[in-house]
Order: C-alpha cells, then structure tokens, then sequence
C-alpha cells in the first residue's frame, strides 16, 4: 500500500516555510491592489469625463443649431437674451435628472456667467448671496474658459479650490464665425474619490514599507534563533564526548536553555566525580586491608633474619672475608623493613587529629632538610602567607606527606634547581603548593602517579604519592598534580580549615581524589 512519508526538515526549513505561507497572501493582495484596484478608479473617473463630454457637445450643439435657426439677431442684447433662454431651457432637464451636475454659460460680450445647478448636493456649505456665488464660480472655470477662448476648442480640465475639486469640459458656441459663448459642464468630484488615489498609494508605500520591515525584521529573527540553535547543537555534541565542556553564553530562552544544560552537565561531571571517589575509596580500602595482611607476613621470616643476623654477627664480624656480605644483609633487611613499615603505613587508619599550623610545620621540615637541598644544588624558595587559618589533622601524617613531596622535587632535579613552597588561603581550607624546575613528568605517567607501586625511580617503592594521596584524602582534603615535561612539576595540597569539615577542590582536582 502506497503511503506519503514526509522527512523532517531542518528548523531553517521549517520556520521559512511557515513564514512564506504567511507572507503569501498579503503579497497578492497588495499586488492586486496595486495592479487591479487603481483601475477602478480610473474607470470612474473616465465613465464621468464621458459623461460630461457627452453633456457638453450636447449643450454646445444644440444652442449653435437653435441660434442658427433664429437667423441673424443684430443686436447683443437679443443675442444674449436667446443664449440665456436656450441655455435655461435645455440645462433645466439635465440638471434635474442628474444631482450634483451644474452646467454653466459664459457670454462673452457682457462677461457675465449663468449657472445651473449645484455641485454640493454631498454636504452642506456656508450659506452665501447669488451674487457671491456667482463671483466665486467664476473665479473657479475663469482659467478654463480663457484656455477654451484661445484654443476656440472643447476641452476638459479638472478644476480646483482649497477645499474641493471637480471635472468640468467647457464647450465654445459659435455663431457667424465668432464664439459668443462658452457652455461647460462640471461635476464635483467628492472628497472621498478625490483622495482616493493618493491615500491609496500612500497606504500602499506605508504598507510595502511596513510589511518588508517586518519581513526583515522577522528573517533577522529567525536567523538568530537558528544561529543559536546550531550553537546549543553543536555544544552538546561537545558535550556528549567530554563532560567538562561548557555551553556559550546566549541571550534570551536559549540562554536559559544553555544554562540548564551546564547545570545538568555539572551535576553529572560531580555524580560522575563521587562515583569515582567511591570507587577508589572501595578499591583503597581493600587494597590497604590486603597490603596489611601481606606486610603482616613479610615481617615473620624477616624479624627471623635479623634476629639471626644480630646473634651471628659477633663471630662472622672475625673473619675480614665476611664483612662485606655481613653489610649487604644488614642493608637488605633494612631495606625490608622500611618498605614493611610504608605498606603498614598505606593500610593503617589515621590517628586523632589537632590543630596544625601548616606554616610552622613546614618550616621545621625545610629545616630539616636544608643538608639535603645543598648536596642536590637546589635553591629553596618559600612564599608562606600570613595569618594561615590553621588545619585540623595528625601532625606527623602531615609531615609525612610534605617530606614526600619534597624529597621527589629534589630527585627531580639531579642537576639542581629551584624549589619553591607556597601556601594560601583558598575558599573553606588552606592550599600547600610544592613548585620545581624539573624534568617534569609525561601526560602518560600523570595518570597513574598516585597509584600503589607505580613509580619512575629505580629502586622506589611506588608507595609514596600513594600513601600520600590517602593521608591528605583522610583529612577531607585532595592533592593535585600539574606537569609538562621539561617545564617542571607542581602539586598542590588542599586541606580543610579547622572550622571546616569538608574538602575543596583545586585545579579540577576534588577531595577524596
């Protein structure tokens, strides 16, 4: 069976289209308008100049026919006499079967008018004397009847005062050769015609005017709104492959749009972070519990050792030959136990905390290590902000964790440099930052630092950064790594003031890490 399937077109499509049919029918209207309807006027206004044409050959005939038959008159006062009467004789029918006509004589050797008829018969007028009506219809056709004398022709003028216009044609009488009269008809043309044309043209401009704003102005529109639509496309696609993208900024309901979108993007990059963080607490967890049973094991058979060691060591330190191998067991059973302490360390709960001034601890550290600084060749730069908050946590952890981290900046720099220790006041806690000029470490290696027995150094545990990250986690803090090979290394310790129970967060890095 066959059936219309119709594809989704894009939002661009859709809304041009929409307006297109919208805009359609006002188009032909206003081209129908402008092509069909002045047409209507114009045919009024030709069925009236017919009109008038028809009534003025009329008139003008009929009087030169009615005077040819009287004969010769000598006089001028017999030959107006009859111009008036035959004018009154055959105005007096039209001007009663047509209202609003008003025909007219003009006799030119008296210069004197005759009117029949009223234009007005739409509205009323002033009231006025016969005698200014007449010198005021005669001021309006003077100007066409001296353009009928000169041309000794019929011709059609439209006639025009302050307040009216009107259509007239104006017909000379000719008797023995010379015109002795004008004869014209003329009908008013009314206010609403008269204007017609011009109000319809200046609505037609206004309109096209209106009507191509508004379409610019809505096409504007529209290409704003798909603009930012493409935008909020195109950073959601972004945000589909990495959660830490941001949607751009947009006015209007597309940046509300935009702003619930980073908010959820938010709420899930922390949901994302808190899973994370739980995982790794389970896997820390665990992995503490198995390094304590294991380390638990290890330290049997090597107290054994040494406890032989120390028996056996009188009698063997006689024979000069086994000197030698005496110290590399003595130092391989150290080695042991300092690396069965560090396991111990990594799966053993914090002790009680107290308040630590970060500032005084890590001067007793530097302090401490001042000997190993000057056998490295490295220059210790120290930046303590005053009036640190102070920190609530287990000074000997703490120590613990900063000896570490400045122990790994001297062995990153075997040729010497320079270290530099700084600490602020960020938010709710307290920030310790540890700055070399090292080798700087690779983005390969940074992701798995902080893991157990993960390490660049020959010899090392891997323990370190580890046992480390779980101190400062333990203190609700977080601990944050930032590398570039050969631009050096900085971490940074976020710990949690003593009136703040929480962690915070620091170069992306959040607690708990």
């Amino acid at each position: 069976m066959f059936r219309l399937r119709f594809r989704p077109q894009s939002i661009r499509l859709q809304v041009l289209g929409i307006v297109a049919i919208l805009l359609v029918v006002p188009v032909l209207v206003m081209i129908y308008d402008i092509l069909f309807a002045s047409r209507t006027d114009d045919q009024l206004f030709n069925d009236m100049q017919n009109r008038l044409v028809w009534m003025g050959n009329y008139l003008g005939q009929e009087m030169e026919i009615n005077l040819q038959e009287q004969g010769r008159v000598d006089l001028q006062r017999e030959l107006t006499d009859l111009l008036v009467a035959q004018f009154d004789h055959l105005t007096t029918s039209i001007t009663g079967s047509h209202p609003g006509i008003r025909c007219g004589l003009y006799l030119t050797g008296e210069q004197r008018i005759r009117v029949q008829g009223f234009l007005h018969e739409y509205r009323l007028r002033a009231p006025e004397t016969s005698e200014q009506r007449y010198r005021r219809i005669f001021m309006e056709v003077k100007e066409g009847i001296e353009a009928t004398l000169a041309a000794d022709k019929p011709i059609t003028r439209v006639g025009q005062t302050w307040d009216d216009r009107f259509l007239e044609y104006l017909v000379p009488v000719h008797y023995q050769g010379k015109v002795v009269a004008v004869v014209w008809v003329e009908e008013r043309l009314h206010p609403i015609f008269a204007r017609s044309a011009r109000l319809r043209l200046l609505i037609r401009y206004t309109t096209l005017g209106a009507f191509g704003f508004a379409v610019v102005a809505t096409l504007v529109t529209i290409m704003t709104l798909v603009r930012g639509v493409g935008r909020l496309k195109d950073g959601l696609l972004s945000l589909e492959k990495d959660l830490g993208v941001r949607l751009p900024e947009m006015p209007g309901e597309l940046g509300v749009i935009g702003r619930a979108v980073n908010h959820l993007a938010e709420n899930l990059a922390e949901k994302e972070r808190l899973v994370e963080q739980l995982r790794r607490s389970e896997h820390l967890a665990t992995l503490g519990r198995l390094v304590t049973e294991i380390a638990h094991e290890l330290r049997t058979p090597i107290s054994i050792m040494q406890s032989i060691l120390e028996a056996v060591k009188p009698d063997l330190e006689k024979n000069a030959e086994m000197k030698e191998p005496l110290a590399i067991l003595e130092e391989q059973v150290r080695r042991h136990n300092k690396l069965i302490e560090e396991l111990l360390n990594f799966g053993r709960p914090g002790d009680a905390m107290e308040p630590v001034d970060l500032n005084k601890l890590l001067a007793e550290i530097t302090l401490s290590g001042e000997s190993l600084l000057k056998q490295n060749g490295v220059q210790l730069i120290t930046d303590l902000a005053e009036d640190l908050p102070p920190v609530k946590g287990n000074r000997d952890k703490l120590k613990q964790v900063f000896l570490n981290l400045m122990i790994n900046a001297v062995q990153a720099m075997p040729g010497g440099g320079r270290l530099t220790i700084e600490t602020s006041t960020a938010g709710e806690g307290v920030c310790v930052v540890f700055r070399d000029t090292g080798e700087g470490i690779s983005q390969e290696d940074l992701q798995h630092i902080f893991q157990p027995f993960f390490t660049r150094k020959t010899g090392g545990s891997g323990l370190g950064l580890a046992i480390s990250q779980e101190i400062v986690r333990i203190h609700g803090g977080s601990i944050a790594v930032e590398s570039h090979p050969g631009q050096g290394t900085a971490f940074t310790v976020f710990l949690p003031a003593k009136n703040n129970g929480v962690g915070g967060i620091i170069n992306g890095a959040d607690t708990g890490h």
